[in-house]
């Protein structure tokens, strides 16, 4: 830790000595002075605030500087145009009018002053004030950063002037006095624009899909994607993400991403994490950014990258909220979910709430075949019904300590339960043939309770800012599968059941803090302790003679201990067209593992470091268009469960294993792309991927077929992508994402090679204002996952959405998987046993939502609270 440190300071100290001398070298004939302020921005990152009544094109200057300092170069230039400059701070530069130079003191004129505020008493700096007599224009002038603004002039005793003030975000005040009473110009008070977000919303719409130098964003809000569904369907329905049928979230291929929402990480694993998404309704989704290569400041974890979930921020003073609810038909079966949010600001403190609950009532069916080297053949066939409740309310509150600083607060629970039924029928060719059937109960209630503690500090205006983050996690998590078998052979019956309980205790704190020396070079640093404990235990107990009877061979307790270390810098700077990022992330891990049943401890320590770098070229800056290459290191901690050395047997012929032998994957990641005509994008990438994860098949004696997570030696993955929107008419849109990749794995001796291909088709059609059109399709074709071959995914959905009372209610329905496509195929082949898997699960779903908001008051940011245990919540698997 030591040495992290001592590296984070010498890395840093040549930018906290950092001086920068503005020198401008340029040359105009008969350009708009608007040109050289431009130029001065972009060459010496100053900024310039001006009234467009003062600064005007009509202003033509010529002048040739090579290496001069700004100041000169304004000094000369500016008072033969009757203006001048004043340096309102170290980094911005205000151009006012000669003629009406506040700071000039005119003895024949009469000079007054006053102060510019909004409704809450918030000062505003750089508004525009005009002096007028009539319709013609006498003077004007601009508020300084204090919202104070001057102004001179020889007026005329008894006669009426009028005072026009404007600023970016609020209503023009005209106000008429009678000279010489000017009690009313002296403190002026603006109303915000109401409108401003109303005219934006009316005039354009953001694409469903945006693609930044370093990421996608989905448009979510005011999208097909905003109204009716659950978190995990709006992932599973966006261009470019694949949400597999265990809930696994992928980009780019096959490897795994690390979930953030608002910043926080969620440390939940694979179908836990599926639960809680689902618990999110689409309505408080504003966007998803998906960042294949996160920089140094994001966790190493998630070899993937990153699916960043943004909810919807803007609220109004007062109260807001809103309530939502949808109904879906699942073939036979039905679910509901409702919802509401409340938010209420009174002066410096804001009060937030939501609570979501759902029903769920399903039927799967699932098929099983195995064939054994010595010609054994087992078949199955299971009829599976759910019946699962979700459950999620979160409540917080944020203080506003000063203009910059504030502290906050917020609590977050889950209560879900998932009750599933299973009925199997089993059929068994071979040395002893048999036939049955089994009944299994699955009875799951996992629990989070989440604090967290939050302290922001806005240092100045470009950037800069420091963040404390603590926070306390508790989990628990109570499982029951109770088990029973009727064979033709009477001595493989059996009647057992697996009781499987964990908690979880996990303490976090950490800071980090960024420094904006200009718009055009930052630097970020930050350090984070997280720890871990996590008691597991498996009891398997046999019905022998009317009671329970403890198998001590099944059975196991498992305590699991880690600490987290972190360090990391990151450096920024970018030029007119070119831009550079480089950081690096050190994580120091020191874990225990002790099975009490077993009397096995083990101890691990080691540390890793992650550089990444982001280079960026534009080529044509008013297309947006460019070319980048990234480069980073990350890598994927096993979740905990995974490290326990249980071993769970869901029948007579599969069980699942623990493994703590599993070490972390490291991931070597090579990112290049383009951006280019009207927001199309191409990008190939390669990964390298040591010691990879993934879950194997393993036939043993006895016909039993084994599941346990493995370490690979190996994995190369190489692939590419094209998004390319194209608007047919105004009122219809077709966006395209198109990727495809190569993944090999090796297992010693074994190889795994396979191509695959995925595309996403959605149209987006407004009729007028009266309705909204949503057609999508989506295909994968088969893909590996160790040595496990998965079949190919076709979906097609259709949605029709029309809102009322000046677009506060909204109604939708919607038909997903229309053609009833979309079914679970796995085939694996190993060590001479071929397993063949079919699920099909009710994807063809008929629905309806309703999402009403309402609000009195002013608008205002809800406040974020973010989170600093993120990547260890997402190993706990609750």
């Amino acid at each position: 830790m030591r040495k992290i440190c001592c590296f984070l300071f010498l890395f840093a100290l040549p930018f906290l000595l950092f001086a920068q001398d503005r020198k401008l070298t340029i040359t105009l004939n008969q350009q708009p002075i608007s040109k050289l302020f431009k130029e001065i921005e972009q060459q010496c990152h100053y900024n310039f605030v001006y009234s467009d009544e003062i600064v005007t094109d009509t202003i033509k200057i010529s002048l040739t500087a090579k290496n001069l300092p700004v100041t000169a170069v304004l000094s000369a230039i500016l008072p033969e145009k009757q203006l001048y400059h004043q340096m309102v701070n170290e980094r911005l530069i205000a151009i006012g009018s000669r003629k009406y130079n506040p700071e000039t003191q005119i003895t024949s004129k009469f000079v007054f002053t006053g102060t510019i505020e909004d409704a809450k008493g918030n000062i505003i700096p750089f508004a525009s004030v005009g002096l007028f007599e009539g319709t013609v224009r006498l003077n004007g002038s601009i508020s300084n950063e204090k919202g104070s603004y001057q102004l001179s002039h020889d007026f005329l005793l008894r006669h009426p002037y009028k005072l026009k003030v404007s600023s970016v975000g609020y209503l023009t005040k005209e106000i008429t006095f009678i000279f010489p009473d000017t009690n009313a110009i002296r403190h002026i008070i603006l109303a915000e624009d109401r409108q401003t977000l109303k005219t934006v919303s009316v005039t354009g719409t953001k694409p469903l899909m945006e693609r930044r130098t370093d990421r996608f964003i989905v448009n979510v809000e005011d999208s097909f994607l905003a109204n009716g569904l659950n978190g995990l369907e709006v992932l599973q329905k966006s261009p470019g993400i694949w949400v597999d049928s265990d809930g696994s979230i992928k980009i780019k291929g096959n490897q795994s991403v690390m979930v953030m929402i608002n910043d926080v990480v969620q440390r939940m694993s694979g179908n836990d994490l599926a639960e809680y998404l689902r618990t999110l309704k689409s309505e408080e989704i504003s966007k998803i950014e998906i960042i294949s290569s996160p920089p140094s400041e994001f966790e190493a974890a998630g070899t993937g990258g990153i699916v960043h979930i943004i909810l919807k921020r803007s609220r109004m003073d007062g109260l807001v909220g809103s309530l939502n609810s949808v109904y879906r038909q699942l073939e036979k079966r039905s679910s509901y979910s409702l919802g509401t949010t409340l938010n209420y600001k009174v002066k410096n403190l804001y009060l937030f709430g939501n609570i979501a609950a759902g029903k769920d009532h399903s039927d799967y069916i699932a098929s099983y075949e195995i064939s054994y080297p010595n010609q054994d053949l087992y078949t199955s066939h299971t009829d599976r019904y759910n019946n699962n409740g979700t459950l999620r309310y979160q409540v917080g509150g944020s203080y506003d300590l000063g203009k910059n600083k504030s502290i906050s607060f917020q609590s977050m629970q889950t209560a879900n339960r998932m009750n599933q039924y299973f009925n199997t029928y089993v059929n068994f060719l071979g040395t002893q043939p048999l036939t049955g059937a089994a009944h299994s109960e699955w009875y799951r209630k996992p629990q989070l309770n989440s604090h967290t503690l939050n302290y922001v500090w806005k240092i100045d205006s470009l950037g800069s800012g420091l963040k404390v983050l603590a926070d306390y996690v508790y989990s628990t998590r109570t499982e029951l599968n109770n088990f029973s078998s009727v064979y033709s052979l009477a001595s493989k019956s059996t009647t057992f059941r697996n009781n499987t309980p964990n908690t979880t205790n996990l303490f976090s704190i950490q800071t980090d803090y960024t420094k904006a020396f200009s718009k055009s070079i930052a630097f970020r640093s930050g350090l984070k302790f997280a720890a871990t404990k996590r008691d597991n235990e498996v009891l398997n107990e046999n019905l022998i003679a009317g009671s329970w009877v403890l198998n001590a061979n099944l059975s196991n307790r498992f305590i699991y201990r880690e600490r987290l270390s972190m360090a990391y810098a990151s450096l920024e700077k970018s030029w007119k067209h070119f831009s550079i990022k480089g950081g690096l992330r050190a994580e120091h891990t020191h874990m225990e593992g002790n099975s009490i049943t077993a009397n096995q401890q083990f101890v691990r320590n080691y540390i890793g470091f992650f550089p990444s770098v982001f280079i960026n070229q534009k080529l044509d800056e008013e297309k947006g268009s460019s070319v980048y290459l990234s480069y980073s290191r990350r890598l994927q901690r096993p979740s905990f469960s995974d490290l326990n050395p249980y071993r769970l047997q869901f029948d007579n012929y599969l069980t699942q294993l623990g493994n703590p032998d599993l070490t972390p994957e490291y991931t070597h990641k090579f990112d290049a792309g383009i951006l280019f005509w009207k927001n199309w994008s191409a990008e190939i990438y390669f990964a390298h991927t040591r010691d990879k994860v993934a879950q194997l098949a393993n036939p043993v004696a006895n016909n039993i077929i084994e599941y346990q997570n493995r370490n690979f030696n190996s994995s190369n993955e190489y692939g590419f992508s094209l998004f390319a929107p194209i608007k047919i008419y105004q009122w219809w849109t077709m966006n395209n994402y198109i990727s495809g990749y190569n993944l090999r794995y090796q297992l010693n001796d074994f190889d795994v090679n396979q191509a695959t291909f995925s595309f996403t088709l959605q149209h987006a059609i407004t009729v007028k204002d009266f309705l909204n059109i949503d057609v999508s399709t989506y295909y994968r074709s088969p893909y590996v996952g160790a040595v496990t071959r998965y079949g190919d995914v076709f979906n097609m959905e259709m949605a029709l959405g029309k809102r009322f009372f000046d677009k506060r209610l909204q109604l939708r329905s919607f038909i997903s998987d229309i053609f009833n496509t979309a079914r679970e195929k796995e085939h694996t082949d190993y060590l001479g046993t071929t397993i063949d898997f079919y699920q099909k699960r009710p994807t063809r779903v008929i629905g309806i939502s309703l999402s009403y908001s309402f609000s009195s008051g002013k608008k205002f940011n809800n406040k974020k609270i973010e989170q600093s245990n993120d990547d260890e919540k997402r190993r706990i698997g609750n």
